[in-house]
């Protein structure tokens, strides 16, 4: 059962989790929950779906908005608090 633990890849968060970011640049940083799904991310602000985010590559900017409304430079934003969240 050990051997099974060492395959798996630890870089991914499973369970849904908090993130905080500062959205509106005012120094407030609002707390979002995260859902992973498949290679998704679905985050949640307030109780209402904010938007879904893919990471398409290994570089920190690769953030691709899958549903939803935000400008590149707050997708970035989250996609950055994920990534360090799931690092």
């Amino acid at each position: 059962m050990d051997d099974e633990l060492e395959f798996e890849d630890n870089s991914i968060q499973e369970g849904p989790f908090h993130i905080e970011v500062d959205l509106y640049e005012t120094g407030d940083y609002s707390r979002l929950l995260v859902v992973p799904s498949n290679d998704n991310y679905v985050v949640v602000h307030n109780d209402e779906h904010l938007c879904t985010l893919a990471h398409v590559c290994e570089e920190p900017d690769c953030w691709q908005q899958e549903d939803g409304m935000l400008d590149d430079e707050m997708v970035e934003k989250i996609g950055e608090a994920i990534k360090s969240y799931s690092v």
